[in-house]
């Protein structure tokens, strides 16, 4: 009986790796992706711009505050106040340090909301080529490249899934133009 169960097993265990063996796998790069999608490109390019925008907006901000701040320090530290006077600049100044630290904190926000979105996009672009090539190619799963441990590169699919990205964009573009 023991060797009925153990030669089911090893049967079992040997038709496992044909019936996987008949799925195809490919993979795809994320990081070389990123470097092969002119869509991707163009994101990066957004981001950066983007960056720079919500950094001279709130820089600006911030150093309206920083101005007020210093012109409080320098009242306080005067010795020419009375105790009213110096306790509501000290209140004053505490209230310009808490909206320093929103106005940081609202702008990290703000920058993180936009490249949420944006990914996002990618995202949605990324599955929706890889399920387009899945139907066109034939495979039947996709993983990230960089989560195994070995792979042919016979099974990278990253170029074309940049290529189809860039063409779903385009698209996308086109679309959102004409509804303008």
């Amino acid at each position: 009986m023991k060797k009925l169960l153990l030669g089911s097993a090893l049967i079992g265990a040997l038709a496992l790796p044909q019936a996987v063996q008949a799925q195809k796998l490919v993979c795809v790069n994320g990081d070389e992706l990123l470097k092969e999608s002119h869509y991707a490109q163009e994101l990066k390019a957004q981001l950066t711009k983007k960056k720079a925008e919500l950094i001279k907006k709130y820089q600006q901000k911030a150093k309206e505050l920083i101005s007020k701040l210093k012109s409080l320090q320098r009242e306080l530290s005067s010795g020419l106040l009375s105790e009213e006077a110096q306790k509501q600049k000290q209140e004053e100044y505490m209230k310009l340090q808490q909206q320093l630290q929103m106005l940081q904190m609202e702008a990290q926000q703000e920058a993180q909301r936009y490249i949420t979105k944006q990914l996002q996009k990618l995202d949605s672009l990324t599955k929706a080529a890889v399920k387009a090539l899945a139907k066109t190619v034939g495979f039947d799963a996709a993983i990230d490249c960089n989560a195994l441990l070995y792979h042919s590169p016979k099974i990278d699919i990253t170029p074309q899934v940049a290529k189809v990205i860039d063409q779903l964009a385009s698209q996308n573009n086109e679309t959102s133009e004409g509804k303008k």
